[in-house]
């Protein structure tokens, strides 16, 4: 009888542990699978790679007309970085005088905030086609007329379809036509904003200067002319010629083309004089 018992205890002892073998390398086999599995999106966190800083002013920040179309803000403020994938709030930073672009808001021709005057064009030259838009260069007390543009113009004028900005002086005798689309893109790609310059002078010659501003303080000059050209708004004549003395004394001889529309279209070049002539 006691030879029986050991056996028997001793086939359930082997049972037993047979049993728990089992379940460990079960329990192993699941844990291994589950490590197999690749992780799905909401397992990883987000690297915050796109940020934005959204500048919240204090009350009664300083406005500044500086274009046709914007003027800058500036004051006291609070910075607020947050992530443009998930819209977490990364950081907000107290500083004392934050500066930003924005556009105006017009009510009856003047800026409610900064008090910009809109100017009217009544020459025959300044009536705008469909898809263009004429802005007036400002003064800047030396005798030289100037606009500066920033991405937020240039999307302001693509969503009201406007494809060519011509910025004219207050002679309306000749003008700037820039392409929107065209500029729009390179201003993105260099996160910069844009400068243009102009004179009508007494001789009937335009000075005219496009400039990209990378950085404050610093100009950049177009690498190619693509995307300007030049306007005149004088009588069809036999063919005429655009003289261009440009900064460094260069001097070319180019022709200008009539165009239906009722101005003489020219290339441009890079910063300088041009003058039409026979």
């Amino acid at each position: 009888m006691k030879r029986r018992s050991f056996t028997a205890v001793l086939a359930l002892l082997m049972m037993l542990s047979l049993t728990a073998f089992c379940f460990a390398e079960e329990a192993e086999g699941t844990e291994g699978a589950e490590a197999l599995q690749p992780a799905t999106p909401t397992d990883l966190s987000c690297l915050h790679e796109h940020t934005v800083i959204t500048i919240y002013f204090f009350d009664s920040p300083a406005y500044t007309a500086i274009s046709s179309l914007s003027h800058q803000v500036s004051g006291p403020a609070v910075l607020e970085t947050s992530c443009e994938d998930c819209g977490a709030i990364l950081s907000d930073e107290m500083v004392d005088n934050a500066e930003e672009i924005r556009p105006h808001s017009f009510k009856k021709g003047v800026c409610a905030l900064c008090g910009y005057q809109q100017e009217s064009l009544s020459s025959p030259a300044a009536q705008d086609a469909a898809g263009e838009r004429s802005l007036m260069a400002q003064a800047d007390g030396n005798g030289v007329l100037f606009l500066t543009l920033t991405e937020q113009d240039l999307d302001a004028l693509e969503m009201a379809m406007v494809d060519t900005l011509l910025i004219r002086g207050n002679l309306g005798k000749a003008a700037i036509a820039l392409d929107v689309p065209h500029f729009r893109e390179e201003m993105e790609l260099e996160q910069a904003s844009l400068s243009v310059e102009m004179a009508e002078q007494e001789d009937g010659s335009l000075y005219a200067g496009v400039t990209l501003n990378t950085a404050p303080g610093k100009t950049r000059a177009l690498e190619s002319a693509q995307g300007v050209t030049l306007r005149f708004y004088q009588q069809q004549e036999p063919q005429l010629r655009v003289i261009f003395t440009g900064k460094d004394a260069v001097v070319l001889d180019t022709e200008a083309a009539w165009q239906q529309a009722g101005y003489w279209m020219a290339p441009y070049i890079s910063e300088g004089a041009y003058l039409l002539t026979y």
